[in-house]
This record gives structure tokens, C-alpha cells and sequence, in this order.
């Protein structure tokens, strides 16, 4: 058999392609490095951190698109599972007489074992034939995604399980590992436990930063409209400005007739010392007409002056006639200010910014 010099150094090296599947799961690129396929690992490396990085930004940026974030996203996922088979078949081919089966069946490859430990732990000991112990670790794997579930700080438990389950089915079939296994097994844990933390707890960060509510009611039409689905930033220390919408928790006022309600929306109107009035159809703030061109309609109530105490705000929805707000039940103190809504993330036809005016 005729080979060229990087065939022979694929073959002398003695590469096992389900070590590059191993690698590559933990980011798409790093399993055609270990091949030696350093242009392809590069390029799959850098091309994935595109697309997540464009993927978020699309949909949860203001001025974003939802529907090119979720292309760019889907993209990304294709491109991970396309570089797992890749690495695979491509380690495969430089020497295909060497690996009579792909997906080892007669002749166990712990390597294979590890690739669906990682996908859920006791997969790998069902492969290798120890039913019990797998069993123990497939219970145990769904009990700590239940726990997490309710428990934050226990999204270390599944990482730190699957590390268990690793390394026990590693130790089990080759008891004696040699240096360069043990190296690979090592390099792996760490692996496990740095991705399980990261993806366990990046979903929980952006639970801080970013919360998403749905629009039940007509009252902030026509900015928003029933089943409009939006971001808000949630801050302590956020003060409003005029025009901002903002999300709130329900005042004391509204609690009895909408006990389900997590959540109210409003646009700001005046701010804590101003003085609102409303007459002739008309907003006046500190004496000043208000523009408005987001109105679905000029308000058929009068208001009489009003000074906002401090610590509040003055709340109207656009939908001004029916709307329950600040003209009904007074003031929105600040201490029940969640945050800024920012965008319109679903429907696809309805994604737009909510940042009328720059904080």
C-alpha cells in the first residue's frame, strides 16, 4: 500500500478516532487537532466561536434579529455534529483496515465507552457490560438533573458525576492504562468538569441578566400587544428615564384582582419631583406638553396635578384608555422596578428595540 507522508504519520501515531470525537465534544476543532489536521481544527474552531458569538448577539441584542440568531444558532449545532463525524470518518480513512468497525461492537474501545459516559453517565458501563454499576449511574444522573433543577448550586453534581463515571469505567477496562492513556484521561476529566460548569452555569448568568416575560394585555398597544414575548434587563440600581418602559412587580393595589400576575409593563412618564397633569387629551409634565406619537389613542381622562413623591415614578401604558396604571392606582415606587425592557424578541414579524430613548 502506497501512503504519503501525513498518511504515515496518522498511521505511526497510531490515532484512535474516537479520542478525536472525545476532543472535539468539548469544542469542535480540538479532535482534528490531535489528528494533525491543523487548518480543518482551526477552521472549525474559529468558525464555531463565529456563529455562537453572532447567534447571541442576534437574539439578545436590542438591535438584534431573532430569526438571523436562531439561523446562525442552528448553523452552529449542524457545524458541531458535522465535526464530530468528521473527525471520525477522517481518522477512519487514512487507515480503514485498522478499524473494521466503526462503532466497535466485537472488539470494546474505552474510548467509545467515554463518548457516551459524556452523553449520560452508565451508558458507557452498559457498553462494557457492568449493568448494575451503569444502572446505579444512570439513576444517579437523573436524580442530579432533577436536583439542579430545583437547586442551583448544585449544578456541579452532574459534571462532577460524570467525571465518576468516566474514570471508573476507564479504570475497569484497562486497570493498568499506559502513560499516554492516563495523559488522555487526565486531560479529559478536567475537560468534563471545566465545559459541565460552564454550560450549567452560563444558562444561570444570563437568568440575571436577562429576563423573559410574555404580554398578556392590550395596555401597552400598539408598542407592545398581547403575546408579544420581551427581554428585560433586571438591575438593582437602574433609574429610569422618561419614555423607558419598564417591567415591575404588581403594587399592593393590583395583587387582589391579578393574583397570577409576576409581572406589570409601563411606559415612564414623569420622574420622582416632576409634576404630571392631564387635560385637553393632553400629557403635561412640569407644565410642558408631552410628544407621544406611540399612542394608540390621546387619553379621554383628566388628571390633576400630581408631584411625584421621591423614590417614584409615573406610569401610563400606551394603550392610554385601557390601561390600569399610575392615573388609577398613583405612583410606582422604585423599590418594585424590575427593569428595562428592551426588546421584542417573538413573534418574527414583531422584533424590534424597546430602547426609545438612551439611558
Amino acid at each position: 500500500m502506497v501512503v504519503n507522508r501525513q498518511q504515515e504519520s496518522f498511521i505511526d501515531r497510531r490515532l484512535d478516532p474516537w479520542l478525536g470525537v472525545n476532543l472535539s465534544m468539548f469544542w469542535p476543532g480540538l479532535g482534528q487537532f490531535y489528528a494533525g489536521r491543523w487548518a480543518m481544527g482551526l477552521g472549525l474552531l474559529v468558525t464555531e466561536g463565529l456563529l455562537l458569538a453572532i447567534a447571541a448577539w442576534s437574539i439578545f441584542s436590542p438591535e438584534g434579529d431573532t430569526l438571523t440568531g436562531l439561523i446562525f444558532l442552528t448553523t452552529a449545532i449542524a457545524l458541531y455534529g458535522f465535526n464530530l463525524l468528521e473527525v471520525l470518518l477522517g481518522i477512519i480513512a487514512v487507515n480503514p483496515s485498522a478499524y473494521p468497525e466503526k462503532i466497535p461492537r466485537r472488539h470494546k474501545n474505552i474510548w467509545f465507552a467515554v463518548v457516551v459516559t459524556r452523553v449520560l453517565p452508565g451508558l458507557g458501563h452498559f457498553y462494557q457490560q457492568q449493568f448494575v454499576v451503569g444502572l446505579i449511574l444512570f439513576a444517579l444522573a437523573l436524580v442530579g438533573m432533577r436536583l439542579q433543577a430545583f437547586y442551583w448550586p448544585l449544578l456541579f453534581l452532574n459534571p462532577v458525576l460524570m467525571i465518576v463515571a468516566v474514570y471508573h469505567g476507564f479504570q475497569s477496562f484497562l486497570p493498568k492504562p499506559a502513560k499516554s492513556q492516563q495523559a488522555w484521561l487526565s486531560l479529559t476529566l478536567v475537560g468534563i468538569l471545566g465545559t459541565g460548569l460552564v454550560l450549567n452555569l452560563v444558562p444561570k448568568w444570563i437568568d440575571t441578566q436577562i429576563i423573559p416575560c410574555v404580554i398578556p394585555t392590550p395596555s401597552m398597544a400598539p408598542t407592545v400587544i398581547p403575546h408579544d414575548r420581551v427581554f428585560v434587563h433586571p438591575r438593582p440600581d437602574y433609574r429610569p428615564q422618561r419614555l423607558d418602559i419598564v417591567v415591575f412587580y404588581p403594587p399592593e393595589e393590583l395583587k387582589a384582582d391579578n393574583p397570577e400576575a409576576d409581572y406589570f409593563i409601563k411606559r415612564v412618564i414623569a420622574l420622582p419631583g416632576e409634576t404630571i397633569q392631564v387635560f385637553d387629551r393632553e400629557v403635561y409634565v412640569n407644565g410642558q406638553p408631552l410628544a407621544e406619537d406611540y399612542l394608540k389613542e390621546a387619553p379621554d381622562y383628566t388628571l390633576p396635578p400630581f408631584t411625584v413623591p421621591p423614590n417614584h415614578y409615573f406610569v401610563l401604558g400606551d394603550n392610554r384608555n385601557d390601561s390600569v396604571d399610575s392615573h388609577v392606582w398613583g405612583p410606582l415606587p422604585r423599590r418594585l422596578i424590575v427593569g428595562r425592557a428592551f426588546k421584542i424578541y417573538w413573534p418574527l414579524d414583531r422584533v424590534r428595540s424597546l430602547l426609545s430613548v438612551p439611558n
